[in-house]
């Protein structure tokens, strides 16, 4: 019967892990504070004219509604576009540095059978108005650090540039449905169809040769940095290369370069990023868990020219597998469970009063039935499983251990009840 009121593609979050959620969006957003990322919140709600032109989500994946006034509402698809709105709004001057971070919600009605959830949870950073390598540089390492200050140490970002490719493909005139196949080869790593789909082309040797060998552009980065060069063909590949070197760089600096790989060979969803893209992933995880990148375009949909750097997290994605390894910080605070009887009332809620004051968790219960069987209700539900159980009686304070009651003067501490 309850399953007739639940909806395929969204989940209920229960006490433990919603209590991890919490714990874990406040050390996040503590760290991004620390680096001076201001925490912000857009709308559930956007119009869908923002995301009407927007190739890299169809109009059948957004779940739209009309309003009262016929205007068109999308729940929101994605959280960058409405973050770089809201700073363009409230700060007109391009050449303000903003950083922004956020928690938040997105929608997506995806069209395709394998994904089935449909809401995500995600908490990430934008930092807008600085286009430099120790920009990018910052955004990777915050990504990097926010797996590591949850215990999760296991951590891969694969790095890429979305220009790389592209300059080569505008150097051989390639139109979009020859880029299309192509990068969908390249992505999957199969050589044998694109050469297969070479074959089709009138394109030089030499210049199928360098296709050839673009799936096979992953690894320790500076070995792949020397491979990329040998292949440019124009300047702005060479600046790619110069480009990401320069971040790589920096994260040999700061300590952090170990966990970086190059994959020039991967591409993302969302067609706005311009220039670096990475993938975060926790190695023993198949999808990534963190994605991200540098779209300095985009801020000129709204009138303002700024670049911008930016990732989100999937944070249900991060808890299922710090669950799955038992890094989730648990809810195990001890819960001062009062039963009275009707004539002590006053007494057990003075005596919770007392307990909260001092910074404790207490409730209070009239004994309903007999004070056994409320006990062994309390024991049998799992979120009393940290419970202390006082009896109240003739004003005088019980102890329940091991389904007896002890007389005592006042509320024991931790280590005198163990």
């Amino acid at each position: 019967m309850l399953f007739n009121y639940t909806i395929d593609g969204f989940e209920n979050i229960q006490h433990q892990d919603y209590f991890a959620l919490q714990q874990i969006n406040d050390k996040l957003m503590s760290l991004y504070r620390s680096h001076g990322y201001h925490q912000i919140s857009t709308p559930t709600f956007e119009t869908y004219d923002l995301y009407v032109n927007e190739d890299s989500i169809p109009s059948d994946d957004l779940f739209k509604l009309v309003n009262h006034q016929g205007k068109v509402l999308v729940l929101k698809p994605d959280a960058t576009l409405p973050v770089t709105r809201m700073a363009a709004m409230n700060h007109p001057n391009a050449e303000d540095i903003i950083k922004f971070s956020y928690e938040t919600n997105i929608y997506r009605n995806f069209s395709s059978p394998e994904i089935i959830k449909k809401e995500i949870t995600q908490i990430g950073i934008e930092y807008f108005g600085n286009d430099s390598p120790e920009c990018d540089g910052e955004v990777i390492a915050l990504a990097i650090r926010s797996l590591l200050e949850n215990g999760i140490e296991d951590v891969h970002i694969d790095l890429g540039h979305v220009g790389f490719i592209n300059f080569l493909f505008d150097d051989l005139a390639f139109s979009t449905k020859e880029k299309a196949t192509l990068f969908k080869y390249i992505e999957n790593k199969n050589i044998g169809d694109i050469a297969d789909y070479l074959g089709k082309l009138a394109l030089p040797d030499d210049k199928k040769a360098i296709i050839l060998k673009l799936p096979l552009l992953y690894g320790e980065p500076k070995a792949v940095a020397e491979e990329m060069a040998a292949l440019c063909i124009n300047d702005k590949m060479r600046q790619v290369v110069e480009k990401i070197s320069e971040i790589y760089a920096h994260l040999e600096v700061i300590g952090l370069s170990q966990y970086v790989s190059f994959d020039l060979g991967f591409t993302n969803q969302m067609n706005y990023y311009s220039d670096i893209n990475f993938k975060g992933y926790i190695n023993s995880c198949g999808e990534p868990v963190i994605s991200g990148g540098r779209y300095n375009h985009l801020s000129e949909k709204f009138g303002i020219p700024r670049p911008a750097c930016g990732f989100a997290i999937d944070l249900l994605k991060v808890i299922d597998y710090m669950e799955q390894h038992q890094l989730l910080p648990l809810d195990n605070e001890t819960v001062h469970v009062i039963l009275y009887e009707p004539t002590d009332k006053a007494g057990a809620y003075k005596l919770a009063d007392e307990l909260r004051q001092a910074g404790k968790i207490a409730e209070v219960f009239i004994i309903k039935t007999t004070v056994t069987d409320q006990v062994k209700t309390l024991h049998q539900n799992p979120l009393y499983k940290n419970a202390r159980i006082y009896y109240l009686r003739d004003k005088k304070l019980e102890l329940e251990k091991n389904a007896e009651f002890l007389c005592i003067d006042k509320i024991p501490t931790e280590s005198e009840v163990e």
